[in-house]
């Protein structure tokens, strides 16, 4: 475990540096704007979805440095669905990762504004550095699938209308697959087309993706039901009423399935990487277990 975490560690490092070069400072003009972004990106966070890009790319034995932009980019992107999310008008939250969300600091307008900046910009990032263009091209069309073509917002327009109706165990995996997973997919993708590998073990690791963006919400459902909400980092028990695992599946249920998922994930990256893909199975076996 402890060589897990340094390895994150220094992955989460070469990311912190990359989005503090590729945005903004305070000091520009409009300054609200500025602060306000560097306000949602570093209010802390794990970092999952780059160090997934970079670790996967590493395995693969492509220096990580080679897809920082890429992995920035996802960052920027996962940032602006979650000030989004957290709006009023959609989930309603006031604290994120322990401080208080960015619509709470800096006005609705103010934070709507935020996260169209942060989507815009990303793309921006996503084709800088060095990686041929047509690779490039490549990931462009991957984050874009994971975000509005069967991604992120069909999965949080789903979620929102689950609201209305008794929500069937299909409409949870559309939602689950779709509002968090399809993000984690696209992130272990992208390192993947970056390594320039071939169509099958993009395939495989796409697959691997897949497996761990589902339980990852999942977990995200059980921490809901009986999680430490200062270790989360907000507020919880407040998915009952969703079409969450735990109100479909039961908290045993829940757990069975995450754990299905895990084993089937350390399988695969078994089978395509071997000895060099430790970290991405120690990562599903973290996603398993984490407290926060």
């Amino acid at each position: 475990m402890e060589r897990f975490k340094g390895r994150w560690e220094k992955y989460r490092s070469l990311v912190e540096e990359g989005l503090d070069v590729f945005l903004p400072p305070e000091t520009e003009y409009p300054q609200s704007l500025y602060r306000a972004m560097r306000y949602a990106v570093f209010s802390g966070g794990k970092r999952l979805r780059p160090v997934l890009t970079l670790s996967v790319a590493d395995a693969f034995g492509t220096d990580p440095k080679v897809l920082l932009p890429q992995a920035v980019a996802l960052e920027l992107i996962h940032t602006f669905t979650l000030v989004h999310d957290d709006l009023p008008d959609i989930d309603n939250d006031d604290y994120r990762r322990g401080k208080p969300t960015v619509h709470k600091v800096f006005g609705n307008a103010i934070a709507i504004l935020t996260g169209d900046a942060l989507f815009a910009m990303a793309y921006k990032v996503a084709i800088a550095g060095s990686l041929p263009e047509s690779v490039k091209l490549r990931i462009l069309r991957e984050i874009n699938d994971a975000l509005c073509y069967r991604g992120v917002i069909e999965g949080q327009v789903a979620d929102i209308e689950s609201l209305q109706k008794e929500p069937s165990y299909e409409d949870m995996l559309f939602i689950h697959t779709h509002k968090t997973g399809k993000l984690i997919e696209a992130s272990v993708v992208v390192g993947a087309v970056g390594s320039q590998v071939s169509e099958d073990k993009v395939a495989r690791m796409r697959e691997y993706g897949r497996k761990i963006g589902l339980a990852f919400q999942i977990m995200d459902d059980i921490l809901d039901a009986v999680g430490d909400e200062k270790e989360v980092g907000k507020r919880l028990r407040k998915d009952f009423n969703r079409a969450s695992a735990v109100r479909i599946l039961g908290l045993d249920g829940a757990r069975r399935k995450m754990d299905e998922l895990v084993s089937e994930a350390v399988e695969i990256v078994d089978g395509v990487l071997g000895r060099r893909g430790w970290f991405l199975k120690e990562m599903a076996e973290f996603i398993r277990d984490r407290t926060y």
